[in-house]
Order: C-alpha cells, then structure tokens, then sequence
C-alpha cells in the first residue's frame, strides 16, 4: 500500500545564541516525491562548545547527508513487507552509516576548502578535525508502508498512533546523561548509531516528529511533553488542517527557544490521510478562528 506523507518543518535561534552572538547551529531538511509518495525529514544540533566552531555547518551538512542517502534507500524500503522488520532494520543500519561516511566526506572537503587558522589550530582542531563540525542528527524516511528511524545523538524522535498515543521507536542511548551527547565528530560514532523500523497503518503510525533538545529542555513536565505534544499535534492536524499547523510552527517553536534560550528545531511526517485530504500540501487553506492554541505543556518561566 503506498501512503501519502507531508512534511512540515521550523527552526528558531535560541536567546543565548542572539546575545552571544552565535549562529543558529539547528538546521532541518525535508523531501518528499508526489508520485511515490515516499518522504524524508531531518533534523541536526550543532554542539555549541567553542571546541565544536564549525558546528553550524557541521549541522548543515548533517541533515543534507542524511536526505540524500535516506532517499536512496526509500526505494528498497517500498519493495519491504510492513511485518518485514529484520530487512527494514538492516536497510536503516546500511543507511546510518552511509550517512556517517557521507558526513565525513563532506566535513573534509569543506575543511580542504577551508583550512584551518593558526588560531584554531591552536584549539586543537588540527589534531582532530572533524571535532569542529560536531552535530547530532536525527532522520526517518517513510516508504511503502514501513518507516524507518535512525539517530546518533541527543534529541527525540516520537512517533504518533492513530489513536493519538506517542511513543518512542528507538532505544536509549546510555551515553546521555543531560550534559554530554554522543556526536557524528566522535571516533566511532556508528557504536552510537540507533536504528529502528515499524510498519505503518492507522493503528501504528499516524504522525512523527523529530526534534531538538532545544524543544524538550524547557518543557514543564520533563518525563512525559513528549506524549502530550503528540498527541495535541495529531489533533490540531485532524481538527484544524495541516496548514494551520504549519503557520503554527514558528510561534511554537519561538517559545522556546527565547526562554530556554538554546536553539529550537521541529520537523513532522504526517500521513495526507490523517487530515482527510488527500494532498495536504495543495489543498486550499480553510479560514479558522484565530486563537493562540498551541501544545499545553508551556515552558518554564525564565529565571529572575
């Protein structure tokens, strides 16, 4: 069966990065094909340790690798079983470290491009060259009807149920520890390569979202605005039209970033059924009433 998907994306420079005058180190990238109806979203957090300076490119260039060999695998992907999982997890293995290899590749033809100085050098960036460009990134490619996940790093990826129950598809990272993250600039980062497949039907996957921990940080309740976010985003997608959501986004995402102050980055993948249309992305916008709802868990309030 071939699902439709959209995607919808945002990203919002943090507060700190405004008044420490750093670049937004988030970037976000989206694809998807009308005509197989095959999508691919990502998403990558730049580290914001003056030992990773690049990092707002190391990001970028996450999130173009990752598309591009997600989109390569798409089409094996549909040839797949829903129930085929051992096939599906092995394509998303295969695929994570085509896109580790991929980063790589690119991180050292922008370096060739762009040498280091004697000042960075000196930060020890000769010795370890890629640590300048250090990212996490997070990426889901939906195809036939199985979606697969992969991610190195710190992050959330949720997936939303046709009922509205989210969870989360991939395991725990053991190396995340709120401070720390594992990283695509670290010697061996396929050992923290996290995979995962699942078949996709009303009742396993409605929607899914990716996002920076920019997003979940300022979240009042820590353990569980996850679920919450899930399931109001499938609803506002149902009730109010995917359009709506998208014009939605920004200011969802401004929130926190200005009071957690780092920066903020979604991306969505939602089945065009979902919201009973069939193209969502070419549908007419429907005028709804203008109010200011948004995903209840609010953020904390700034410190005095």
């Amino acid at each position: 069966m071939t699902h439709r998907w959209t995607t919808l994306s945002g990203t919002t420079i943090g507060s700190v990065h405004v008044r420490d005058r750093l670049p937004l180190q988030d970037a976000v990238l989206t694809w998807s094909d009308p005509h197989t109806g095959h999508a691919v979203v990502a998403v990558a957090d730049g580290h914001g340790h003056r030992l990773h300076f690049r990092s707002d490119t190391g990001a970028a260039l996450a999130v173009v690798t990752a598309v591009e060999e997600l989109r390569r695998t798409a089409g094996s992907l549909a040839d797949l079983r829903g129930d085929d999982a051992s096939a599906a997890l092995e394509l998303a293995r295969t695929a994570g470290a085509a896109v580790v290899a991929g980063w790589q590749e690119k991180i050292r033809h922008h370096l060739a491009a762009n040498p280091y100085s004697a000042a960075e050098e000196e930060l020890g960036a000769g010795a370890d060259p890629l640590r300048a460009y250090g990212t996490t990134v997070l990426a889901a490619v939906a195809a036939g009807d199985v979606v697969v996940f992969v991610q190195i790093g710190d992050g959330d990826t949720v997936v939303v149920n046709g009922e509205g129950v989210a969870s989360r598809p991939l395991p725990e990272d053991p190396d995340l520890d709120g401070l720390h993250t594992s990283s695509l600039c670290q010697p061996r980062p396929l050992d923290s390569l996290r995979v995962a497949a699942l078949p996709v039907s009303s009742e396993d996957v409605a929607l899914l979202f990716l996002c920076t921990d920019g997003f979940s940080r300022s979240r009042v309740d820590a353990a569980g605005w996850w679920r919450q976010t899930g399931e109001q985003l499938l609803d506002f997608a149902r009730r109010r039209g995917l359009m709506w959501v998208r014009d939605q986004l920004p200011e969802w995402l401004a929130e926190p970033a200005l009071v957690g102050g780092d920066d903020t980055t979604m991306a969505l993948l939602v089945r065009a059924d979902v919201a009973g249309i069939s193209r969502p992305d070419l549908a007419e916008t429907v005028e709804v009433p203008v109010t200011a709802e948004r995903p209840a868990d609010r953020s904390v309030p700034p410190p005095a």
